[in-house]
């Protein structure tokens, strides 16, 4: 689905596995990082999810892809600071959370399976992740040890 390995110019690609219970997935991220700021921009994640039979295919999706963007939030935007013991975030206005304009093109492909449904749960958030710092690995040769992933 992402053609691995073959991102446009200035972009690279990242790949991460998840598994939740007796689900497994991949998610691929295709990622930039702005030489001036230092910010990681995810432009394209791509995942494939197993789960057995899907009862539900839009819902599987719909939760695999909400998945993702809580994945890449807390990633790319979401940190508290605290300062003389209080925190200093107290609602939406100073708590940076992913915006819409920030949001991937994401594509989901569910593997045609016989065997019990097994769930997806949580499946699209710990792939975000590895994905995302494996692309910014091949990319630059960062290695992010540190959530979120901020320039600092």
């Amino acid at each position: 689905m992402s053609d691995f390995g073959n991102a446009p110019e200035g972009r690279a690609h990242g790949l991460a596995f998840a598994g939740y219970k007796a689900s497994r997935g991949a998610g691929v991220a295709e990622v930039s990082v702005d030489d001036d700021t230092g910010r990681i921009k995810v432009h394209r994640f791509w995942a494939a999810v197993d789960v057995g039979t899907v009862i539900h295919p839009d819902n599987l999706i719909a939760q695999v892809e909400g998945g993702i963007l809580f994945g890449l939030s807390g990633l790319l935007r979401e940190r508290i600071s605290i300062s003389g013991g209080m925190v200093e975030q107290s609602n939406f206005h100073d708590y940076d959370l992913l915006r819409m304009a920030d949001i991937p093109e994401i594509t989901v492909h569910v593997i045609p399976s016989s065997e019990s449904p097994t769930g997806a749960g949580e499946l699209g958030v710990p792939m975000t992740g590895g994905a995302v710092s494996n692309a910014v690995f091949a990319l630059n040769g960062t290695r992010l040890r540190q959530m979120p992933f901020q320039p600092a």
